[in-house]
């Protein structure tokens, strides 16, 4: 399932959250505004800091007419725990996030274990890395 977009709504999302989003991230929200990954569909992810695999859910859009598939609720919610230039693009089975750090040294697609699924995961360290980008990281989904 797709939600359409347009360039005026992800300026939203940038104003809200105080970031500018990644240019191959603005293409993928104009392009598919986020969606669902099915179970035909690949959707796994390696996650090498912790030898793991993830199975993507949803990648979320931008009024999508459904809260829960939302870049600005999920943002909203947990804002106070993310990092500076971050956002909540997506979600697991695994019941974590899938966030994108928008600018800065650490830059890049991650998997925040929030719910501290894996073992690996505590207080102390439970955000893993995934992709310098969203260009990469889609890939990676389309490529499995």
């Amino acid at each position: 399932m797709i939600w359409k977009s347009s360039r005026r709504i992800y300026q939203k999302i940038e104003n809200l959250f105080h970031v500018v989003l990644p240019e191959d991230y603005t293409k993928f929200l104009l392009d598919f505004n986020g969606g669902v990954i099915f179970n035909t569909e690949p959707g796994e992810v390696y996650l090498k800091d912790i030898a793991q695999f993830i199975n993507i859910d949803v990648l979320y859009g931008i009024d999508t007419g459904k809260s829960e598939c939302d870049i600005e609720y999920w943002t909203d919610k947990y804002f106070d725990e993310l990092l500076e230039n971050t956002i909540i693009i997506g979600d697991s089975l695994q019941h974590g996030f899938i966030v994108m750090i928008c600018a800065g040294e650490n830059a890049g697609v991650y998997y925040y274990d929030d719910s501290y699924y894996f073992e690996e995961s505590n207080d102390e360290g439970n955000v893993y890395w995934i992709a310098e980008n969203f260009e990469e990281f889609w890939k990676m989904l389309k490529n499995y």
